[in-house]
């Protein structure tokens, strides 16, 4: 019985804060930011997976106009952007410490990491 008014409370809170219940759900939401870097998180409720992505925001699209980070870390510069250095190596550090938190589960709580 506990479980099913659990459950309810759920729904109804769900409901009641639909816009921010829903935020990365199915696409890409601001999660963290970290300097100039933007973490981003997307759950995929078809898939059931954690998608979670770091880039300097600029306009235009992901892979055009935004320096990120791929999936190995690396960091990535859009088609005839020079390359620079970005950041410091520790800000660096902080952006890919927060993915790997970010892709560790739902809860993201970066003030509990370890310094």
């Amino acid at each position: 019985m506990n479980f099913l008014r659990s459950f309810l409370y759920l729904i109804v809170t769900l409901c009641a804060f639909s816009d921010e219940a829903q935020a990365g759900l199915n696409k890409f939401s601001l999660l963290d930011r970290i300097d100039s870097w933007t973490i981003e998180r997307k759950i995929d409720s078809f898939k059931g997976t954690v998608t979670c992505r770091a880039s300097i925001f600029s306009t235009g699209s992901w892979f055009d106009s935004r320096i990120r980070l791929d999936k190995d870390g690396e960091i990535v510069f859009p088609p005839g952007q020079q390359r620079k250095k970005i950041d410091t190596e520790k800000t660096i550090e902080n952006v890919k410490s927060s993915l790997k938190l970010c892709r560790s589960g739902l809860i993201y709580m970066p003030e509990l990491q370890q310094e």
